[in-house]
């Protein structure tokens, strides 16, 4: 069968191994996979994301030593099940999460482990344990969302906003876009959202923000601080005699950029007690003044990837229409366009979430 595979920092499109089910899983066909920021990555730095993933977990999660297959999120249809006593089917329309549970241990989706394909190749292996029907006819370029926008509902969770909180997005990449629509469907705000590109703040609204900034021209946090003001004492947020607030909603801070100097660049933005949300993954050394969030109290935290419980609750709220993100596909194309595709995300203007449909 065909699938995409990184070789040597470039993408092509090859004969791959045909996979075979092993206990518990599912063989299907890959019908939609969109195309993420750490696809992209795999192509251009596959050496430093062995490196640095080696350093964090023990284990590289990218053996560069082999083809890399390519695509975790993805839709796909049933074609064989060796997983008894489930109600899967051939022709049931299934999403999962990336990882495949077996007795050698956890082997990645889409993520470089060897002869597993991902969800750019024509056929692909699920774990049964991992995996969920798509309900109520969903269309599945849709589904196919639900993986990215299952991070964006994990980031938001990670900031554990309230009603009074005025979050601040910097970055309206497709991250920063699917915080913008999660805060959105949970009805916080109003929501500042700030980017360079005109495009991408344009989308930003068309998906939830109520006040978008460039910051070129405009700082983001003087952005939010009009947007912020508190109308009552009830609604105002951390107050400190050096740094003020008291006149001040909450601040809730999404990085969703990933590029050195940033988090150093909102810790001096951001209002005394504000709670900043790191998103943006950066693969490179960084440096920041540890008296900026001391001084002002700032509370840092940092999201990577969701839960199951999360996933299956994003699945939901896309399938009951409670969660917008239609507006994230700027393309479908087919597995021999998948190369141009993946060249006009690396120098991205108003092209967000490509979709590949690798049978067709």
């Amino acid at each position: 069968m065909r699938g995409a595979v990184v070789e040597n920092s470039k993408l092509k499109v090859a004969e791959v191994p045909e996979p075979t089910p092993k206990e518990n899983e599912l063989l299907v066909k890959s019908m939609v996979c969109g195309i993420c920021g750490t696809d992209l990555h795999c192509v251009h730095h596959a050496n430093d994301m062995a490196e640095a993933t080696r350093q964090i977990i023990g284990q590289p999660l990218v053996d560069i030593s082999q083809p890399i297959s390519l695509g975790h999120e993805f839709v796909g249809e049933v074609l064989e099940s060796n997983a008894p006593g489930t109600s899967f089917k051939p022709g049931d329309r299934v999403v999962s999460l990336p990882f495949l549970m077996r007795e050698e241990g956890m082997a990645f989706i889409g993520s470089g482990t060897p002869n597993l394909p991902g969800g750019f190749s024509e056929r692909l292996l699920l774990d049964s344990r991992l995996t969920m029907k798509v309900p109520n006819g969903l269309d599945p370029d849709i589904a196919s969302l639900t993986e990215p926008m299952a991070v964006a509902l994990h980031a938001v969770n990670r900031g554990e906003p309230t009603q009074n909180h005025v979050p601040l997005v910097i970055g309206c990449g497709p991250i920063g876009l699917a915080v913008i629509a999660v805060l959105k469907m949970k009805n916080i705000g109003p929501i500042v959202a700030s980017d360079f590109s005109a495009a991408r703040r344009e989308l930003a609204k068309q998906v939830g923000a109520d006040v978008v900034v460039n910051p070129a021209e405009q700082s983001p946090y003087e952005s939010w601080q009009e947007a912020a003001k508190a109308s009552s004492a009830d609604q105002a947020g951390p107050f400190s005699p050096l740094f003020g607030g008291a006149d001040l909603r909450p601040s809730l801070i999404f990085e969703c950029v990933g590029i050195p100097g940033l988090i150093q660049n909102v810790c001096a933005g951001a209002p005394y007690g504000a709670r900043v949300v790191v998103v943006g993954l950066c693969m490179e050394p960084d440096n920041m003044v540890p008296a900026f969030p001391i001084l002002k109290e700032l509370d840092l935290r940092f999201a990577s990837f969701y839960t199951p419980e999360e996933f299956g609750a994003t699945l939901h709220h896309l399938a009951e229409g409670e969660l917008e993100a239609s507006s994230l596909i700027s393309d479908t194309v087919g597995l021999d366009d998948i190369e141009s595709a993946f060249e006009r995300l690396g120098k991205p203007e108003k092209d967000i979430k490509i979709l590949v449909k690798p049978s067709e």
